[in-house]
């Protein structure tokens, strides 16, 4: 197993003594050179797991895992180490590249960082990182502001790639770009994951992208994961009544659009005031008494399929 992710939790001060709940007892695991994908709505914690996982964050509670060590509690150099081995991918290609920097620069800061090679020898790797991600190495002396939107995620993904990292964290890395370039950027990462043989934890809200990319899925509500499994899992086997949910507004792949559409009533409860007992409980249309007062404890349904609900749906 290469990572790991036992019980996690994060909570945001406010004040008062309150507290946000964006991340709720998470666990999940992902083996080398495997995808493992994360869906859900907006707020439900997905970006704050990432960059837990990066240590861009400290947790509250739990342990991260990388290749059997645990990280939480890393500092300094050892953090520096590990830091070289994860990389990150962010949603935003205008606002994750400084506007200030060429892309040459951008591209040897890491290796400056790590004091790999000499300035010539950086110059080099990051005409091969561009070249490595479809882009000309001749674009190396320009700055972001002189490329569309698929241009800087390419030179994002270069960017992350420039320490040879065995596991890439990618946060949305192509709802910000056109359908088109989604395809493009999509078939890069493909590619890229089986020439380098790269672990890739995928975050999404576009289930059609987390189907195409992932090979084991988790579905996150309201900072708990309520069901995952494969992708055959979830998407033919699913029980979690909020996962089916999901599944209800993407579209028949025959293009009929003829599935049972599952309207849920009400709003995302907010994660600092969240509801007692299954999180799911005020939007399910299957609710009853025991979901308002205890939170459902994951349920084994085979060797890859994990659920929490008190009620699951037959397959």
């Amino acid at each position: 197993m290469l990572l790991e992710v036992k019980d996690l939790v994060k909570h945001f001060p406010l004040r008062g003594g309150r507290f946000v709940q964006a991340v709720d007892g998470v666990s999940f695991g992902l083996e080398r050179g495997g995808t493992f994908g994360l869906v859900g709505e907006s707020g439900c914690g997905k970006s704050t797991l990432a960059r837990l996982i990066v240590r861009l964050y400290r947790e509250t509670a739990g342990a991260i895992f990388f290749e059997g060590r645990e990280i939480t509690a890393l500092r300094g150099k050892n953090l520096k180490d590990f830091r070289r081995n994860v990389q990150m991918v962010f949603q935003d290609p205008y606002a994750s590249l400084n506007p200030r920097m060429t892309v040459r620069a951008a591209l040897t800061d890491p290796l400056h960082v790590y004091r790999i090679g000499t300035a010539a020898e950086r110059r080099q790797r990051a005409e091969e990182l561009l070249q490595l991600v479809g882009l000309d190495g001749r674009y190396a002396l320009r700055y972001p502001h002189e490329f569309s939107g698929g241009q800087r995620q390419r030179i994002g993904i270069a960017r992350a790639l420039a320490l040879s990292p065995k596991l890439v964290v990618l946060d949305e890395p192509v709802s910000a770009l056109d359908v088109s370039v989604q395809a493009q950027i999509l078939n890069l990462l493909v590619e890229l994951q089986q020439r380098l043989g790269l672990a890739y934890l995928f975050i999404s809200h576009d289930l059609s992208v987390i189907e195409y990319m992932c090979g084991y899925i988790g579905v996150m509500y309201l900072g708990r994961i309520v069901e995952k499994g494969s992708r055959d899992d979830i998407f033919q086997r699913h029980r979690h009544p909020y996962t089916r949910a999901l599944l209800s507004a993407v579209p028949a792949p025959d293009g009929t659009g003829a599935r049972e559409q599952i309207i849920l009533q009400g709003d995302l409860p907010s994660p600092s005031d969240p509801p007692p007992g299954c999180h799911f409980c005020p939007r399910c249309p299957q609710a009853e008494e025991i979901c308002r007062k205890e939170a459902p404890v994951p349920k084994i349904l085979s060797a890859t399929h994990v659920a929490a609900c008190h009620f699951l749906n037959e397959p």
